[in-house]
């Protein structure tokens, strides 16, 4: 009897022991086998009843010495059957390294709905990594080959065609430009046609007027373009610096030329007028201003009839 009741006892911690071995939980690989540097998921599946939830302690970011996590473990519900839902985790492994690799146990802490914790461990899988096979009877190493040249294309040189094109036509146009400007010529070789000096400074002035500068309180531009005007039609018409010489060194230079004295004195004085406005900030009288380009006029009318009548007499 005591015999039978050893045998019975030994048979059902036999098959505990099996039922315990065969019933601890345990994750996955979607492969058997890798090959160096392949990529390849390592798996969990939890199977949890509706109110409950689970906590799991990520692996570290090497789960083993050679292993390396490409995307920690992330959770998605995969079914809901009969108030159990099966959930499936997932995590990316790669190596660079051939063997066998045993991946640690994953902890998984799950809250009952009683509010009670059981901790669970899920074993961990072996990940084995292999290499690509080499011939090693039939293998004859080489000489180094060299770097392999490829012949240039269009595409590629177009991009350079167009920017010597550009900066060719770029200095073609810059370079007949100062050519035909120093030939008073235009960029297409038609003479320039410009107008004479008194017909530009009468045009000026005019334009001048028109602006209504010291209507406006703008009596500097004013009498600077007055001037400025003045200065440019006595050096086209008596050959003199005057664009950079004072007001004093220009009269000097005009002393003798066939200007009557009252004219040359009414130009000295709207002169000293516009020195006295641009440098002293002086308010010239309305009369003053009205007065100005009325002088200015005179002065052009008057010199290019007298050098009218002097070329006529020559003549």
């Amino acid at each position: 009897m005591k015999r039978l009741f050893a045998t019975i006892l030994a048979l059902a911690l036999c098959t505990a022991a099996t039922y315990a071995q065969e019933g601890q939980p345990a994750t996955r690989l979607s492969r058997d086998t890798i090959l160096i540097g392949d990529q390849i998921e390592w798996i969990l599946d939890l199977k949890l009843k509706q109110g409950e939830e689970f906590y799991v302690e990520k692996p570290e970011s090497e789960p083993a010495p050679g292993v390396e996590t490409i995307s920690p473990f992330h959770f998605d519900t995969i079914s809901v059957k009969k108030g159990i839902m099966n959930v499936r985790g997932s995590s990316v492994l790669t190596c660079f390294d051939s063997g066998s690799f045993f991946l640690p146990p994953v902890i998984v802490a799950l809250q009952r709905e009683n509010g009670s914790v059981d901790t669970i461990f899920y074993d961990g899988p072996v990940l084995e990594v292999n290499t690509i096979p080499v011939d090693t009877a039939g293998f004859e190493p080489g000489d180094i080959k060299g770097q392999i040249k490829y012949p240039l294309t269009f595409k590629e040189i177009a991009p350079w065609l167009g920017l010597l094109v550009l900066v060719s036509a770029i200095v073609f146009v810059v370079v007949r430009w100062i050519r035909l400007r120093r030939e008073n010529l235009s960029f297409f070789g038609k003479p320039v046609v410009k107008d004479p000096p008194h017909i530009a400074a009468l045009r000026a002035l005019e334009k001048i007027r028109a602006q209504k500068l010291w209507q406006n309180g703008r009596q500097k531009q004013f009498y600077t373009g007055i001037t400025d005007t003045l200065r440019q039609y006595m050096a086209e018409r008596y050959g003199i610096a005057a664009l950079e010489k004072t007001s004093n060194e220009i009269f000097a230079d005009l002393e003798g030329r066939d200007i009557s004295p009252e004219l040359l004195m009414k130009v000295k004085e709207l002169f000293s007028t516009a020195d006295f406005v641009k440098f002293a900030k002086h308010d010239a009288s309305a009369e003053e201003n009205e007065n100005a380009i009325p002088t200015a006029v005179r002065f052009v009318n008057e010199t290019f009839m007298q050098q009218m009548e002097t070329e006529n007499k020559e003549g």
